[in-house]
């Protein structure tokens, strides 16, 4: 073999044994293969990947691509952390940091389901739902690509397209399974504020863009003003959005105590954000509703509520927490790293993207209860995707109960209790 490929053998070896040990950390199987990999220690396994690469060198059929073998190395180091680390390859980076000034083009705010591209949250008049996206759809192609060949930057970075130019999505719980998305301008969605019965005031929150929080006070501050006894706030469907906008709607009724944590390397609190007492607009405790469609910056909100404020939340678990920073690392050659290097957590240290947020007035929809009966039936059946169409306003039971819970509130307080 010749020097450079000496050298090119050594250096993929390193990047496959980094990705070795690391995997070896992070790994929670325990079938008879993993402990018997794992058990003599990252010495054991430097070995044996290094024996794979010799194999991969000397002995595979045709003259292996080493630069795409240390590119997948990479890659499949930086995913095994968190959908929200990748690796980024030069190109990648520059578009990277060309995308953070540009924004949103698509109106779509995706997740991971079972290894597919997931649509967690559709803003209002966006290309997105004017394309005929609804949240709960799976893609299974992107322009022809696998969705499950993906990291989730690489399906958010191919959704981002070309302004103006369609790109071709293929999903998998629709009949007629094709759609055309343009990318163009998103117009964030407003916030919606009314009363409702018993002195009621209801404030539907969209995903937490920048500003956001601005538009949620002068909701609430509204809704005061006409009377209201008691606020609900409805979390459904804001997925997604800036932390820093979760934190100040927070702020606008915690008056003392933690609103959140970020949680750092070892679990250790990086900080602790606490609320700023001339903030609070109202001493209403609100009553909080969310589903699986509420995630990041609405996860924020809810734990203070929940934890701080001792307030109700009513409706299912959230599942797609989304609340972290992430930073890129530049590499000399100019690919990057994007790495998570801290989480989010509510004021008692729960981790949103590990523990979501649980209700304490737990409401289980119809339609999930029969999905729930349906694997309870089959065991073996592959999970389906979380059934999370808009309710009418009918069959809204998650409403129905915040607003029990709301009108039993304001009785206790008028007899002061």
């Amino acid at each position: 073999m010749s020097i450079r490929g000496k050298m090119t053998l050594i250096t993929v070896s390193a990047f496959i044994a980094l990705y070795s040990i690391v995997g070896g950390l992070l790994q929670t199987s325990s079938s008879p293969l993993v402990r018997a990999i794992a058990e003599p220690g990252p010495y054991q396994q430097l070995r044996i990947f290094e024996e794979v690469v010799r194999h991969i060198v000397n002995d595979y059929v045709e003259k292996p691509n080493l630069e795409k073998v240390r590119v997948g190395a990479l890659r499949g180091l930086a995913e095994g952390l968190d959908p929200y680390s990748a690796y980024l390859l030069p190109q990648q980076v520059q578009s990277y940091n060309a995308n953070r000034e540009k924004g949103d083009t698509t109106g779509l705010v995706i997740g991971q389901y079972s290894g597919f591209a997931y649509v967690i949250a559709v803003v209002a008049n966006s290309p997105a739902e004017k394309a005929g996206l609804r949240v709960g759809d799976v893609i299974e192609y992107i322009d022809g690509q696998a969705t499950r060949d993906l990291g989730l930057y690489d399906v958010k970075s191919l959704l981002m397209g070309r302004s103006g130019a369609p790109i071709e999505l293929s999903l998998i719980n629709r009949k007629s399974g094709k759609l055309k998305l343009t990318p163009g301008m998103v117009t964030p969605a407003p916030v919606e504020g009314r009363m409702l019965e018993s002195q009621i005031g209801y404030v539907k929150l969209p995903i937490l863009s920048k500003g956001q929080a601005a538009s949620v006070e002068a909701a609430v501050r509204d809704l005061l003003k006409k009377g209201a006894k008691s606020l609900i706030l409805d979390l459904r469907g804001s997925a997604g959005g800036e932390s820093e906008e979760g934190i100040a709607v927070a702020d606008l009724f915690v008056n003392n105590g933690s609103i959140t944590r970020l949680i750092g390397r070892k679990d250790k609190p990086v900080s602790d954000i606490a609320a700023k007492a001339d903030n609070d607009v109202t001493s209403i405790v609100p009553a909080v509703i969310v589903d699986r469609t509420t995630a990041g910056a609405s996860e924020i909100i809810a734990a203070a509520v929940l934890e701080t404020l001792k307030g109700d939340v009513i409706g299912e678990r959230t599942v797609f927490g989304m609340s972290s920073v992430q930073e890129l690392f530049q590499m000399d050659d100019g690919s990057g790293l994007l790495l998570t290097t801290a989480r989010y957590a509510s004021p008692s240290g729960k981790i949103f993207m590990d523990d979501g947020v649980t209700p304490n007035v737990e409401v289980k929809r119809p339609d999930l209860a029969e999905v729930s009966a349906q694997a309870a039936e089959d065991p073996t059946a592959p999970a389906p995707p979380p059934v999370v169409v808009a309710p009418g306003t009918t069959d809204d039971v998650m409403l129905k109960k915040a607003v029990e819970v709301a009108r039993s509130k304001t009785k206790a307080r008028a007899a002061g209790q």
